[in-house]
Order: C-alpha cells, then sequence, then structure tokens
C-alpha cells in the first residue's frame, strides 16, 4: 500500500507531503514517489496508486499531474519509458540488438526512470543519474551459476546505453534538453574490484602454444580436440567456426590452404538459431591456415562431408550448441590445471583461444593491420584497443629484423662484434640444472625460461649457475680440445614438441608377450624437450629392440606428434618384433631397428 509522509525542515515546519510505494506492490520492488504540497492532494494521490494496483496512474506524468486527454498522447512522448522504446527501435541495428537493449531498458533503467519526463533536469541530473549508478553497484546479476554483483563492464553499457537515449533529445529539433547528465559521471574501472581466487577477471587470458597443446589433449573426444584445435589456428569466433560448411574449408592453389568465413549462427531471443551474415562487413572473410592444420582436417574426414555439411556439428548433422559443449570445455580445463599444463590462475574460456591466436601473432612480429584483417576487426582502433599491449614482444621482434638488415647493408662489410648471442667472444655461460642434465646458455633469460617450464613440467627443483666458458669448458670435456665444447653452448631455448607414446611391448623368445606394464599399451602423451630420447617432430617413430642375455627379449614401440600415426606405428613395430622373435637372435650384441613415418 502507497503511504503519506510528511516533509519537515530543520525548524520542524512541514514543507510537502510525499506519496511512497514499491513498484508494483512487490517487497523487492523500487520505491517510486511523488511530491504534493497539501495533504489532500497527496491522499487523493495515494488512493489513484492503490486502485493501479501500486503502479503509476494511467495518464500522470511524474512532476506535472494529470495531462489533459487533449494532449494526452502528445505529452506521453516525452515520458522517458515512451521516448526510449522508440529510440532504440528506431535504430538501424539488427532485431537482436534491439531486443537486448528492450531488455536492459525494462530491467535496469525503467524502474527508476520510466515514468520521468526526459526534458526535465530536475529528474535527470548529475545528482539522480549519480544515485542510480550507486544503485547498480548493489545489484545483483546472474553471472553463469552464481548470482554477484553487477559487474564493471555491464553498468558501462547500461549507462552507455542511458547516455545514448538522453543525448538524443539534446540533439533533437528543436533540442529538448540542454546538456546530457551522464557526461557528468563517474564510473567504476575494474581496479575498484577484486575476484576470489576461484574465479576468472572480466579480462582476456592468452594461453601460451605449450598451453594450448596440453590442454586439446585433455578431450576425450577427438572431434572436441579438431574444434579447439581449428579455432586456435585460425582465429575464428564461436559462431563462425561452428557454422563452416565442407565447401568453406579450401585449396584454392598448390601450399595454400583457407578457411572462408562466409556466415555464423545468429539468434534472436525467443527464436531458433539460423545461419546468417557474420558479425560485420569485415567479418566476411578468407583466414589463411597452415599446412599441417589442413592435413588434421583432411584426417579428420572433411575431404568425405558432402559441400554443405558442417564440420563441426551436434553428431546429428545439426547445430552445436555452445552450451552442450561448454560442460566439456570447463571439464578439459579442470584435468589440464589437474596435469600440470595449465596454471591454476588461469581461467580460459572458449574465446580466449581467439585471443591467445593474436598473442602469437604479434609476438612474431605481425602487424595489427594483418591481425585486424584477419580476425575481421571493422576498425583497426577495436584491435590496438584489445590487443596494444601485447606489442612490446612484437617491437622487439621488429628491432632484430631491423638489427639483421642493417648488419646485412653495413658500408664497411664488417660483422659487427656478438654482444648478445656470442660465441667464442662470450665469457658468461648459464648453466641450468635439470635433474641429472647440465644444459648450457648464452642468455640468462633462456636458461631461466627452460628451468620454469621444467619445473612446471616435471616438478622437482632446478638450479641457474652462471659461470665462465672455461669452467664449462672443464666440466664437461676435459680434454685440451674441449674449445669445442662451446658449440653445445645454447642461443636460443630448447625446442619441445608434445610427443605421443605406446609401448614398449615386451617379447620373450617364443613370441608370447611378456606383461611388464599394463599401461604399456595405452596412448599416452607428454612434452618432449629436443635433448630427451623420444623427442621428435615426425608424425611418428618406432623403435624395435632385442636384448639379449639370460631372460632375453624383444621390445616394441613408437612416438611422434600425430596419435593416429603412433598408433599405426606400433602396430608395425609389433609385427616387426615378432618376426625378430621368430629369428631368434644369438649375437651378443643388441639389435635395433628404427624408422621414421
Amino acid at each position: 500500500m502507497a503511504s503519506v509522509v510528511a516533509r519537515k525542515n530543520k525548524a520542524g515546519q512541514v514543507t510537502s507531503y510525499q506519496v511512497r510505494w514499491r513498484d508494483g506492490g512487490a517487497a523487492s520492488g523500487d520505491w517510486q514517489t511523488e511530491r504534493f504540497d497539501d495533504e489532500e492532494s497527496a491522499g487523493v494521490f495515494k488512493n489513484a496508486v492503490d486502485e493501479a494496483g501500486q503502479n503509476w496512474p494511467p495518464g500522470w506524468v511524474k512532476g506535472k499531474g494529470y495531462i489533459a486527454q487533449d494532449s494526452y498522447e502528445g505529452e506521453l512522448r516525452y515520458r522517458f519509458d515512451r521516448w526510449a522504446r522508440q529510440s532504440v527501435e528506431n535504430r538501424t541495428a539488427s532485431k537482436r540488438y534491439k531486443l537486448q537493449k528492450q531488455r536492459a531498458l525494462e530491467m535496469y533503467i525503467f524502474p527508476t526512470f520510466g515514468n520521468c519526463d526526459i526534458r526535465s533536469a530536475e529528474h535527470f541530473s548529475k545528482a539522480t543519474i549519480g544515485a542510480w549508478v550507486n544503485k547498480m553497484l548493489r545489484t545483483k546479476v546472474k553471472r553463469g551459476a552464481k548470482i554477484k554483483d553487477m559487474s564493471p563492464e555491464t553498468l558501462r553499457g547500461l549507462h552507455g546505453l542511458l547516455s545514448s537515449v538522453l543525448k538524443e533529445a539534446v540533439i533533437a529539433e528543436p533540442p529538448l534538453r540542454d546538456r546530457n547528465p551522464c557526461d557528468l559521471t563517474r564510473l567504476p574501472t575494474n581496479d575498484d574490484w577484486g575476484i576470489s581466487d576461484d574465479e576468472s577477471s572480466d579480462a582476456m587470458e592468452f594461453m601460451t602454444p605449450e598451453e594450448v597443446a596440453g590442454l586439446v589433449n585433455c578431450f576425450p573426444r577427438s572431434s572436441d580436440r579438431m574444434l579447439v584445435r581449428a579455432t586456435y589456428g585460425s582465429g575464428l569466433r564461436w559462431g563462425e567456426i561452428s557454422a563452416l560448411a565442407a565447401r568453406h574449408a579450401r585449396n584454392p592453389q598448390h601450399g595454400k590452404y583457407e578457411l572462408r568465413v562466409a556466415r555464423a549462427w545468429k539468434r534472436v531471443p525467443g527464436e531458433d538459431y539460423y545461419l546468417g551474415p557474420p558479425k560485420t562487413k569485415a567479418s566476411r572473410r578468407t583466414v589463411e591456415i597452415t599446412g599441417g592444420l589442413w592435413q588434421e582436417l583432411l584426417d579428420f574426414g572433411v575431404a568425405e562431408l558432402s559441400k554443405d555439411e558442417l564440420i563441426f556439428q551436434d553428431g546429428h548433422g545439426g547445430r552445436l550448441p555452445y552450451s552442450t559443449f561448454y560442460g566439456r570445455w570447463m571439464a578439459a580445463v579442470a584435468e589440464a590445471k589437474r596435469r600440470g599444463v595449465l596454471p591454476e590462475w588461469k581461467f580460459p574460456t572458449f574465446h580466449d583461444l581467439r585471443h591467445s591466436h593474436v598473442a602469437v601473432l604479434l609476438s612474431d612480429g605481425h602487424s595489427l593491420t594483418y591481425v585486424q584483417r584477419r580476425l575481421g576487426h571493422e576498425s583497426i582502433k577495436t584491435t590496438s584497443d584489445r590487443y596494444g599491449h601485447l606489442l612490446e614482444s612484437a617491437y622487439k621482434a621488429a628491432l632484430e629484423s631491423i638489427d639483421r638488415v642493417m648488419r646485412s647493408t653495413s658500408p664497411t662489410g664488417a660483422v659487427p662484434v656478438q654482444n648478445g648471442r656470442g660465441r667464442e667472444g662470450r665469457s658468461a655461460v648459464y648453466v641450468a640444472r635439470l635433474g641429472s642434465r647440465q644444459i648450457a646458455f648464452w642468455d640468462q633469460d633462456d636458461a631461466e625460461g627452460t628451468a620454469e617450464r621444467w619445473v612446471r613440467e616435471r616438478g622437482g627443483s632446478v638450479d641457474v649457475e652462471k659461470t665462465t666458458s672455461d669452467k664449462w669448458i672443464g666440466s664437461i670435456a676435459g680434454v685440451t680440445e674441449a674449445r669445442s665444447e662451446l658449440k653445445a653452448v645454447r642461443a636460443e631455448m630448447p625446442r619441445r614438441a608434445w610427443v605421443w607414446e605406446l609401448g614398449p611391448a615386451v617379447y620373450s623368445t617364443d613370441g608370447s608377450e611378456v606383461v611388464m606394464d599394463r599401461d604399456a599399451s595405452e596412448l599416452s602423451g607428454t612434452w618432449r624437450w629436443d635433448f630427451e630420447d623420444l623427442f621428435t617432430e615426425e608424425p611418428s617413430r618406432q623403435a624395435v629392440e632385442w636384448r639379449d642375455g639370460p631372460g632375453a627379449h624383444t621390445e616394441a614401440r613408437a612416438w611422434g606428434r600425430d596419435e593416429g600415426a603412433v598408433r599405426a606405428a606400433f602396430a608395425e613395430a609389433r609385427a616387426e618384433a615378432l618376426k625378430v622373435c621368430a629369428l631368434r637372435p644369438s649375437t651378443p650384441a643388441t639389435n635395433r631397428r628404427e624408422t621414421e613415418a
């Protein structure tokens, strides 16, 4: 029920009467008020509010009263809710955009300003906008499965919507307002807010190539692994990658492979998804991909699909819902953290594959203009605003390029003294002790970076020690020709590769299989460094080895970068091992056969 409250000044004198009620009569409804000079008028209005079901009486405009019938419709068009709805409806935007803005108005702005007069400097002022902002800061919204405070990003979006409506009143002909009070409001930034340890911020989460590869391995389904790799390799949005048909994956000429982004999944709230044009005109683009990713798509079966079949689908040829994939994504992220391939403090989303794709491009020195076109951004400002902070490494790469050019065009033709990655000209060597291994580097950053990754993947403790080249030579070689050992000092970080492994399968001399490790027949993967035995960048390798002695036996194993190729190589190695057993070699030497596929 509405109530009448007497308003008094400091002297205790009644100066006005205020009618107060909760919007719609709900306990959680927003407080609504109207002021009157006399108690009788306030009482009449209170009864009208009660009759209207705790809503503003029809025909009443806040601060003005009832509008005469002949001017009723003309005046109501200046009521904020009417003006705002018409403002959004008149915008040259998609139906989905308009529905989203109308929903935001009804949920967060109309409860406070819906019945206000858009022309009123009293209804819309710095004070009233500020009070609304503070109210929004206390508003709870649903984010995922949790109820949380409204984020600064959401508030900025709502404030921008309110500001855009008021701006139209300022520039109307004739103008309805002198200025836009939203311009006077200071909004909170991300820095004003903290986050708990078990959630991500609204910022982008960048993953390294190694982290992405490790994450891919945590998806049980091969289709999910292919989807993640294709997204990371192309930088496409979810609506774009999930809309690709077989005809959009093209090989127009030898050595050139591309994905054609010609459509994306769209949806108007309350209606079904449909295939429509991409986000903007610039989003209609052709994205080149690597030969390796092209081969993966072929292995995935793209060539066997009809031209209109979706590459990534729900298993029945239809659209793959993000809500369906989301659960598998979160499970893979959790598994990646459990395996130690993804840090606990990272909370990547699927869209972060796109951000991580950009990070690789910029770190390798590609321009913002190239990234803009590849991502399908309408404006380079969008690309710069989002990813400009990543350019530091790109600048470094550019300087290295300039350095190479300047040395090659030196007027004297002399090669400058190497002061960053020298060999004999350097005396300091940084030795990373990784378990039983000692790996030497010319640069401290390379040594420490290698040690950091080793600990993250393998655990334990490592040590980086600075020494002289003479001491390093003495500890490794100990011979008069030890100067050649400087060639082993690394000028960059070691290469790494995700290697799948199967085996060893062990056979006795009669060909029967000896079960030494029940996990030997299970495919496993791990990061291998170029100084480790099983490191390879080949699709697959296999080895068959016969060991002599009282327990003579033959071992078969396979390893490599490609999961399918490793399985095939392992089958071949096991067949070869049985042939070796049939020969029953009697020489004491160890026979070993190794092939590449």
